[in-house]
């Protein structure tokens, strides 16, 4: 018999707080299918490269309570590639306490994309999305990502592929368009949901917009009401606030909400908008919590790639458990030199014990990952800054 899954079964640090149901019938937050997969609420992590492994997930799922995660995009590569392809593994590591995933393909051959289709659906993935709006440099040089929605009859005959492929629900994530003049979501929408995608995931933004810049809700209007009201169409892009999902929502008519960056600094930020947006009270947590699940973090971080090595990828999370308090910045550049898990455990015991004592000196900063002030010598891996697909 194979061992269990030490991540699967870690003990969690239990729902810092009491998990919130979205009501059904409410505007703004409520469950949502995707096909046959039962969402319970419609606030969605979006696929990060770099951020979204199994811990990251765990931790707004348990913490923050969102509806859908999703991983890593992956890149597309055949069945029997992924059998034995390690970082296939971790990427699509998967636990059932994150339930419902999502998992990404990024790809742009029909063939090649169901056949990764499969392995992701062996792999656990509950639903498969194809990835047409990641921006960066290599996506477009080589066709993919946002590139791919110059073509919407590829589009159509890879989401064709892929849905002929697996049983699970396809989607697809893609942009207002390649760049403000081939503004062209409405087409490459269509073109998805005629072959079988089952929801439509719109970033508010084209191809060459950056992120900060202003979204334009009026791009997924138009995808809502072209595509038949049964496919969900969830909207992507700043959605910070809960202002921000009304306008989603009022100025979009999105049937949910699609959260990266945002996320990557607060895992209480999706239980915070459920709440601000049904009525209840912003949760605070508590200085012990903090510790508590930035020690989870690192033991599951640990977990999935090793000590040596997740040491070093834990540097771009540490920021997230003491943002907002006094002396982050100094904790985040000290944790950027640590070596191994017993200068974790001496750096986390100093940093809270001197807190509680009031023995901490420094600012109380929100840091974000555009924050540039880091050692960047000391933080060249960890401070990559997440690719949303």
């Amino acid at each position: 018999m194979a061992a269990p899954d030490p991540i699967s079964t870690a003990a969690p640090v239990g729902l810092l707080v009491e998990p919130l149901v979205a009501p059904a019938g409410h505007r703004y937050v409520h469950p949502l299918a995707i096909g046959p997969v039962q969402l319970a609420n419609n606030l969605c992590l979006a696929p990060m490269a770099g951020f979204t492994n199994v811990a990251f997930r765990l931790i707004a799922k348990e913490v923050g309570g969102c509806g859908l995660v999703a991983t890593e995009m992956v890149a597309a590569i055949s069945r029997a590639q992924a059998v034995h392809d390690e970082r296939f593994r971790v990427l699509t590591r998967n636990v059932p306490a994150e339930k419902p995933v999502a998992m990404q393909v990024y790809g742009r051959e029909p063939e090649l994309c169901a056949l990764t289709a499969q392995a992701l659906a062996l792999a656990g993935a509950d639903l498969i999305d194809l990835n047409c709006g990641c921006p960066v440099k290599k996506a477009k040089q080589s066709g993919c990502g946002v590139a791919l929605m110059r073509e919407p009859e590829l589009v159509g005959r890879v989401i064709r592929a892929m849905s002929q492929a697996v049983t699970v629900p396809v989607t697809i994530k893609m942009r207002l368009g390649f760049d403000g003049e081939n503004r062209n979501m409405v087409e490459v929408a269509c073109a998805a949901v005629a072959n079988g995608a089952q929801a439509v995931f719109v970033h508010a933004r084209t191809g060459e917009s950056k992120h900060g810049q202003a979204v334009d809700l009026s791009g997924v209007a138009a995808v809502r009401s072209a595509v038949p009201s049964h496919i969900p169409v969830i909207a992507n892009g700043s959605l910070d606030t809960a202002e921000a999902i009304r306008r989603a929502k009022d100025e979009g008519g999105a049937d949910g909400y699609q959260i990266g960056r945002a996320a990557c600094g607060d895992p209480w930020l999706f239980r915070n908008l459920i709440s601000e947006l049904t009525g209840g009270v912003r949760y605070t947590p508590t200085l012990a919590e903090r510790r508590r699940l930035l020690e989870r973090h690192f033991d599951l971080i640990c977990e999935l790639f090793g000590e040596s090595r997740g040491v070093r990828v834990m540097r771009k999370y540490t920021f997230f458990y003491c943002n907002g308090l006094h002396g982050v910045r100094a904790f985040r550049d000290r944790f950027h030199r640590i070596p191994d898990r017993a200068a974790f455990q001496v750096l986390v015991e100093d940093f809270f014990t001197a807190y509680q004592r009031g023995q901490v000196e420094g600012a109380a900063e929100h840091l974000t990952l555009h924050d540039r002030q880091a050692d960047t010598a000391a933080a060249a891996e960890s401070e990559a800054e997440p690719g949303e697909g």
